[in-house]
């Protein structure tokens, strides 16, 4: 743990052996725990066929937020017992029918009745869902979430998990497509910045996407080994999601089965976040086989899905394939194509029965992915001419997961995965420098070096290959305490990441950097297996508990404690580098069954990247020697090659302290809802860069038989004439990045009109991000001036930055719906209110807080002598910044969606985005871009097994 905590370190943390204690603690508690005998309202109905009112036995009926479940009996009868009050999703499944999802208001006691009826189509049912559920819960979590069911992701026309997290609220909506790299941060005002490559680090956009977990079947997917990026010195950089969040484009919509995007406070079960969670679960059991293509004028794709049960239902085997290809642009050749395989098995020692005393089964689950994602952007000769890049990621996840009874009425389960992923790229760009001395060496000392310039072709080749070894053991236990229901969860997790890849490579002789001035050498190439690799450790303790009060008055309260480690070895047993601990709670109060108030406060911590845990060495090129002739053989360049080493030995955790309060109250009886929840999110502590001042010696040599035209170079005399100092700015890793936002969001699900079968649901967000840096910064030219001309003595430098964002976004869907005719028409406005952004003090000339003298000291000077005269040279506005906001005016768009049936429970939507072709305006530094992608028609056909079969015969 580093000396210095500051912001990011939890008070009171002193050993890593801390988590531990606190498991042992409570570890009394869980083995103690008892089968308990069901507490809450019982559910009962009959499941029948909706045009036939036949039983429909065996079918799988259970709340959609987990426990209980139950099958239906021979005459289509089930019961639930032990549901708890509040808003709960009813669904129910049976293979070649579609799922039926029944949202319901469950009171404190009793027993509620009701009937389910299941169709071939989810478009001939009752109640159709084209949007995130606002009543549904998200399994185990209290925190504000939005519930994606698998008839809602069906309609959404997706191609990737980006466009299912379109459903809500405060996400643009964009076309379908693999156009480019796709990322999904919660909760963050959009902040136009620098990027991972910066001299700053990762700006707003990248540290919020990084921030937010994307969790699958269980397992986070990491981008922390992900070194696509060249660091903040190189001027050519390959479009990658390195520093930045997972690129949604390797998961596609069609393999999604439900998806939760916890926007509030995730409980202690999830760790290595800041901006919330998206759990992901993928389609898997017994699923009716389905063939689904899209076609637009850009994007291609075809995907198939299908599950059998076995062994009497005990087993199910089950698998999808996705296969993707997507075209930017008809004016360009830029493209992105996509393979993705996923199979998945269950074995069950038991079948679900439902009944009060059933022994949990043992449980079984193995998953295996495999994606592929090649993305090519070719040169175009008449545009950028040398210009291209392209990438090539391969990757393999396997999944087990071993669940059944523990002590004593407990519940056990093991989860164990391994990803890997094979990242192929390069990007090239023609380059053009005025002929400079030039030394490849690759150690410290001094060398006899040579003239390059003129025009070349920068080339550059990426071999990544990060790897992530993930474990998990959990203990959970439902007792019944002080009037209290309990659901206690304990669990560890342990995770190592690496990267075994070549590197980043190119001919040292031509750089991605033109840019060269004398003392700022050239980086050199780095392979990334020998950066260290990472091992983390985390121990949580998580508690949801529930209590109904007379005059069905219920409380419910989830509270945890997750601690945190990152380890200073190579393994788990070695000492801890640095520990954050991480209280979060949630209270919910329901005063009556439709009204719901909610809070919540807590922290959340994020990993750094191992890029930034392990950044590669920075070169400086000194020139002592620099004889340029016409005659190339009689050149003489000699140069010392200093090495700094950035490393951040105290580098650690960044922290998110989190707050939330809001409301809920349902409409009527079909389900509607309207919801408010504002929010408070800090995070501290961020990876960036901190501009560390240094000084290192020239050296300056005479020289002999310098005369011009004997065909020789001269000679330098020893020793050294003078020696002078230059200073020199290390980017080193920091922890000094804050991103705090302030937003409100709002969810209003209408009840439907009857009369013309129509539902109006509305999500509206506004957000206000302030994303600072914490250290001091510097100008680069004026850090080029003071190292090439002797007559500059100082330079200014100013403590950090600070960037304001701000952003209203409001997102309209009007939902007809004819069951009668299999016919579902979705209308989608989107409103841009606000979206702006700017620096704050980027013209004022009395910012800066000292300067930078020649023999690298800082000398800081009083906010009252700034204005004096003898500071006149350095008081100057700030280079880099926006001098003026960049705005977009309001402005909005139309999508339609017309979902229709097909002969043999097919289906066949066709899709219309932004149909009149609203064109928006960002403004920025005097010049304007498109807001909105432009116009774009698509179909969609999905065609069940048995359509499917007779279509080939």
């Amino acid at each position: 743990m580093r000396s210095d905590p500051g912001p990011v370190a939890a008070p009171g943390l002193h050993t890593g052996r801390v988590p531990l204690c606190i498991l042992l603690l409570f570890a009394p508690a869980l083995l103690a725990a008892q089968q308990r005998a069901p507490h809450g309202v019982t559910i009962t109905g009959r499941v029948t066929v909706a045009a036939t009112a036949e039983p429909v036995p065996n079918a799988l009926v259970a709340l959609e937020a987990g426990a209980p479940a139950t099958r239906t009996d021979s005459v289509g009868r089930y019961q639930l017992v032990g549901v708890p009050p509040g808003p709960q999703v009813l669904i129910v499944r049976s293979i070649g029918f579609a799922p039926t999802r029944v949202p319901l208001t469950v009171g404190t006691e009793g027993t509620i009745t009701r009937d389910v009826s299941l169709a071939r189509s989810a478009l001939t049912l009752q109640r159709v869902t084209v949007t995130a559920e606002p009543t549904g819960r998200a399994r185990g979590e209290l925190g504000t979430a939005s519930v994606i069911d698998r008839d809602a992701i069906a309609n959404q026309s997706a191609t990737s998990l980006a466009g299912v997290l379109e459903l809500t609220p405060g996400v643009a909506v964009a076309p379908p497509g693999l156009d480019g790299v796709q990322q999904f941060s919660i909760r963050t005002a959009p902040i136009p910045t620098g990027g991972p490559a910066s001299p700053l680090g990762p700006g707003a956009a990248d540290l919020a996407s990084f921030g937010t977990a994307i969790i699958m079947d269980g397992v986070p997917l990491s981008n922390n080994a992900n070194l696509q990026s060249a660091g903040p010195r190189a001027e050519l950089v390959l479009p990658s999601s390195a520093g930045g969040g997972i690129d949604l484009r390797r998961i596609p919509a069609s393999t999604l089965e439900r998806v939760e995007v916890i926007r509030g406070i995730p409980s202690a079960r999830w760790g290595d976040l800041t901006q919330g969670a998206v759990i992901v679960d993928t389609r898997a059991g017994e699923v009716a086989p389905e063939l689904v293509a899209r076609y637009d004028p850009a994007t291609v794709e075809a995907s198939f899905v299908g599950g059998h049960a076995m062994a009497g239902g005990l087993q199910a085997l089950s698998g999808t394939f996705d296969i993707a290809r997507t075209r930017a642009s008809p004016l360009r050749d830029d493209r992105a194509s996509r393979v993705d395989a996923h199979v998945a098995h269950r074995w069950s020692s038991a079948p679900v029965t439902g009944a009060a005393d059933a022994a949990l089964p043992w449980v079984l689950d193995s998953r295996a992915d495999f994606s592929q994602l090649y993305a090519d952007n070719p040169e175009e000769p008449n545009v950028l001419p040398g210009y291209a890049n392209a990438s090539h990621d391969r990757s393999l996840r396997l999944n087990e997961r071993l669940s059944g009874p523990g002590p004593r009425g407990t519940h056990f389960a093991l989860t164990g995965a391994l990803d890997v992923t094979q990242q192929r790229g390069f990007t090239q760009s023609l380059m053009t420098r005025g002929a400079q001395p030039f030394t490849d060496r690759l150690t410290s000392g001094r060398a006899i070096g040579h003239f390059i310039g003129g025009q070349y072709l920068a080339d550059v080749k990426i071999d990544g290959t990060p790897w992530l070894l993930y474990s998990r053991a959990e203990l959970t236990a439902a007792p019944r305490r002080f009037g209290f229901d309990h659901h206690l969860t304990a669990g560890g997790e342990l995770r190592r990441e690496w990267n075994a890849g070549a590197g980043f490579q190119y001919d040292v002789e031509f750089p991605p950097q033109s840019f060269f001035n004398g003392v700022a050498g050239f980086d050199r190439p780095r392979r990334y297996d020998a950066a260290p690799p990472v091992p983390t450790s985390g121990w949580y303790l998580d508690d949801r508990l529930l209590r109904i009060f007379p005059h069905n008055v219920s409380l419910e309260v989830q509270g945890g404690l997750r601690a945190d480690v990152l380890h200073r070895g190579r393994w788990w047993l070695s000492k801890s580098r640095d520990a954050v601990l991480e209280p979060r709670l949630t209270a919910q109060l329901s005063p009556r069954p439709w009204l719901r108030l909610r809070g919540g406060i807590g922290n959340t911590a994020k990993l750094p990247s191992l890029g930034a845990l392990s950044p590669p060495p920075e070169y400086y090129d000194v020139v002592n020697v620099n004889w340029y002739t016409s005659d190339p053989v009689e050149r003489l360049a000699v140069l010392t090659t200093f090495l700094r080493n950035p490393t951040n030995a105290d580098l650690g955790w960044s922290v998110s302290h989190q707050r939330e309060a809001g409301v809920e109250v349902d409409v009527g009886h079909t389900g509607g809802v309207i919801s408010v929840v504002a929010y408070r999110n800090t995070v501290m502590g961020g990876a960036g860069f901190a501009s560390i001042p240094d000084v290192i010696t020239r050296e300056h040599y005479a020289l002999s038989d310098s005369t011009i035209g004997t065909g020789q170079p001269p000679t330098i005399v020893e020793p050294a004439t003078s020696v002078d100092t230059l200073p020199i700015i290390i980017n080193r890793p920091s922890n000094d990045l804050t991103l705090l936002t302030r937003g409100v969001e709002m969810t209003a699900f209408f009840p439907e009109v009857t009369a013309i079968r129509t539902q109006l649901a509305v999500q509206g967000s506004w957000a206000r991000s302030w994303f600072s840096v914490a250290d001091i910064q510097f100008s680069q030219s004026q850090i080029d001036g003071i190292q090439l001309q002797s007559n500059i003595a100082r330079i200014p430098y100013w403590q950090g930055f600070e960037r304001f964002g701000e952003r209203s976004l409001v997102t309209w869907r009007v939902i007809h719906h004819q069951p009668r005719l299999g016919l579902v028409i979705t209308a989608v406005v989107q409103q841009d209110l606000k979206q702006v952004s700017r620096d704050i003090g980027a013209t004022d000339t009395l910012a800066f807080v000292g300067y930078l003298t020649r023999d690298g000291q800082l000398v800081p000077v009083p906010p009252g002598d700034r204005t004096l005269p003898q500071y006149a040279d350095i008081r100057r506005a700030r280079v880099g910044l926006l001098p003026q906001p960049a705005a977009a005016p309001g402005d909005w768009l139309l999508s339609l969606q017309v979902a229709k049936t097909l002969p043999g429970d097919g289906r066949l939507s066709l899709y219309a985005f932004n149909v009149l072709n609203r064109v928006g305006q960002y403004e920025r530094a005097g010049s304007t871009a498109r807001l909105y992608p432009s116009v774009r028609f698509g179909l969609e056909v999905t065609l069940p097994g048995g359509a499917f079969a007779e279509m080939l015969r």
